[in-house]
């Protein structure tokens, strides 16, 4: 009788008064804490198949490689999850990864370390991954990591929980997740320390990476410039702290090519690094940086107009070899199709071939 007054409540939307005074309906406390909001979310839920957020053929290498791992590893893995972009949809392309979580159960490990365990495992997880497809990106977890991360309230794992959808488990995973739908897991106290901690040293360290790694291309500028015309005019490359002597003993005072600012530049550039590099200057403010880089600047373009100067005598051609193939790789950047339209083409291509050269021209030296 209850279910033939539901079945009329969910047709008409209304519930016979007559049902009602004589018992047959009871009606649901919808004024309980909670309960409202909970009908809502039911109401709302809807079933989800992996065909929700993965192309037919993404499902083909999701079971392919399932069974893959599960025919290697199978006594060992707990659960194999989709989550990140390919199961959230969100900033997915056409060519984005397919995200596979693999926990891992370790707690009968003893002759290996995390990391290498890890390392291993990826290794082994990818070799599996790259024959199905390579947009597979597999991502191992230790069983007793997973549970310290989710103890600890990690957003990574918060995430996998959060989006995962499961495709193989022992019965681990879906409870965890539930859990996390319940509210039951909460990241901690010390956590949130933590994380703020992070936030902190992260933050130290992006000033201090950066500021080592310009000083330490503008030094590299000098000196690579410096030992340049050096090397033309038959003198040894000197060592970056000689630059500075070099170029007064030298340019200065031997050859008269340049003036004293010029070796002056060299002493402040590379001193300036130095004492970066020894922690004896932990920041350079914008306003520093922006003059050492117009007077590395001044410095460089002297060295070049040296450069050329010294061939013309001879009757040489200026350009350098790397600077000729930099120059040609920069003229295949634009491509024009019809006269039409303009495409650039392989531009990060291109800048990474620029920083190859140039970081394999600073090896030779």
């Amino acid at each position: 009788m209850e279910g033939k007054s539901a079945g009329r409540e969910e047709k008409g939307g209304e519930i016979n008064k007559e049902d009602e005074e004589k018992g047959k309906v009871r009606r649901f406390p919808y004024n309980l804490a909670g309960v409202s909001q909970l009908k809502e979310a039911v109401m709302e839920r809807k079933a989800r198949t992996l065909g929700d957020f993965l192309t037919r053929r993404e499902i083909r290498y999701v079971e392919m490689y399932t069974a893959s791992i599960l025919e290697k590893f199978k006594h060992y893995i707990k659960a194999v999850v989709i989550w990140g972009s390919s199961k959230t949809g969100i900033g997915k392309k056409k060519t984005s990864d397919i995200d596979v979580a693999v926990i891992v159960d370790d707690t009968d490990v003893r002759r290996m370390t995390r990391p290498e365990l890890k390392e291993r495992l990826f290794q082994h997880l990818l070799q599996r991954a790259y024959p199905i497809s390579k947009r597979i990106h597999p991502q191992p977890y230790l069983l007793s990591e997973f549970l310290e991360y989710v103890r600890e309230g990690n957003p990574v794992i918060y995430n996998v929980l959060k989006d995962g959808f499961v495709i193989y488990d022992t019965g681990f995973f879906l409870p965890l997740q539930r859990l996390l739908g319940m509210g039951n897991i909460k990241p901690s106290k010390e956590c949130v320390d933590k994380h703020i901690a992070i936030s902190l040293d992260l933050l130290d360290l992006a000033k201090s990476t950066l500021t080592e790694k310009l000083t330490y291309d503008l030094e590299q500028a000098v000196v690579s410039s410096a030992q340049a015309v050096l090397m033309e005019l038959g003198y040894r490359p000197p060592a970056p702290r000689e630059v500075a002597k070099f170029v007064e003993e030298i340019l200065v005072k031997k050859e008269k090519l340049v003036d004293e600012e010029y070796a002056k530049i060299a002493k402040e550039v590379v001193e300036l690094y130095k004492s970066v590099e020894h922690r004896e200057r932990k920041e350079v403010s914008g306003k520093e940086f922006d003059e050492y880089f117009e007077k590395t600047n001044k410095f460089v373009k002297k060295m070049i107009e040296l450069l050329e100067k010294l061939r013309k005598e001879r009757g040489e051609q200026f350009m350098y070899e790397i600077a000729e193939k930099l120059r040609k790789e920069k003229e295949e950047l634009e491509i024009r199709r019809d006269g039409l339209v303009k495409i650039e083409k392989g531009k990060k291509e291109i800048e990474e071939k620029a920083e190859k050269l140039i970081r394999e021209g600073l090896g030779q030296r």
